[in-house]
């Protein structure tokens, strides 16, 4: 068997597509988008339709422990979750700790703030900086924004529900949808459907409602003055940035600007 019997032309192979699954990612990236731009009525109506939520259970399970401040039952849910780096989990421990101590702090408790800040906090790989910081904020709670909280539970809902926003942009798909994840799809697309247009010569807006496509009538090829005061060959030609001039310069060692008409 030559070689050219084992090239096989690569079009042939067609990758197996899962479309169950990329039907649900769709739903849950539009029903995501949805709730972002406050559509949350029809977001909930197409997540009860489709049976399919934009939340995964494990990213669901995570915001139920944040929202009733179950600290254990958020550091729990984190380890669970698979496919996120050391990075990411370090991260995303060091923000639900910060929570934590934050609520120790606005509630007075500061000797467990210091032993969590002690035993919990400096123990992850999150940067000197950050841990250092946070120390420092033990002595002043106006940093933190908490010198006048003083328990008060709709200071600690909001701080809560920034949190579960903060840790919905962190954590790895499939548990959240990434952020703009819709648009970033199609801004892809009309951008390879930019570069591929070899007759691309236009400064309108690319509509998404047709695939994009330049006509070669939109690139000048009649020809209707012809600048003829060089001598010899015109080695280089360059329009000015507003376009009204022209500059040309030759092996005859000169060079032209030309004023346009």
């Amino acid at each position: 068997m030559g070689l050219g019997d084992m090239l096989v032309p690569l079009h042939l192979y067609q990758l197996p597509i899962d479309h169950e699954c990329h039907d649900d990612s769709w739903v849950a990236a539009y029903s995501g988008k949805w709730q972002v731009k406050g559509y949350e009525k029809s977001a909930a109506c197409l997540e009860s339709e489709s049976g399919i939520s934009y939340k995964s259970v494990e990213f669901k399970l995570l915001e139920s422990s944040i929202i009733g401040a179950d600290w254990e039952g958020c550091i729990d849910s984190l380890y669970g979750i698979k496919n996120m780096t050391d990075e990411q989990r370090d991260t995303a421990l060091f923000l639900v700790s910060q929570q934590c101590l934050l609520e120790c702090l606005g509630r007075g408790d500061d000797s467990l703030a210091l032993s969590l800040l002690r035993k919990q906090i400096s123990k992850l790989q999150v940067g000197r900086e950050k841990v250092h910081k946070l120390a420092f904020s033990l002595f002043s709670l106006g940093e933190l924004g908490l010198d006048k909280v003083h328990d008060d539970c709709d200071v600690f809902q909001e701080l809560r529900r920034n949190l579960v926003n903060e840790l919905e942009k962190l954590l790895p798909p499939p548990i959240t949808v990434p952020d703009r994840r819709l648009e970033h799809l199609v801004e892809r697309v009309v951008g390879s459907q930019i570069d591929s247009c070899i007759y691309h010569n236009s400064l309108d807006p690319v509509s998404i409602y047709k695939d994009h496509s330049c006509g070669r009538d939109q690139i000048p090829t009649e020809t209707i003055q012809i600048l003829s005061d060089h001598k010899n060959e015109v080695w280089f030609v360059q329009f000015s940035n507003n376009g009204d001039y022209l500059a040309s310069s030759s092996s005859d060692c000169t060079a032209i600007i030309w004023k346009g008409s």
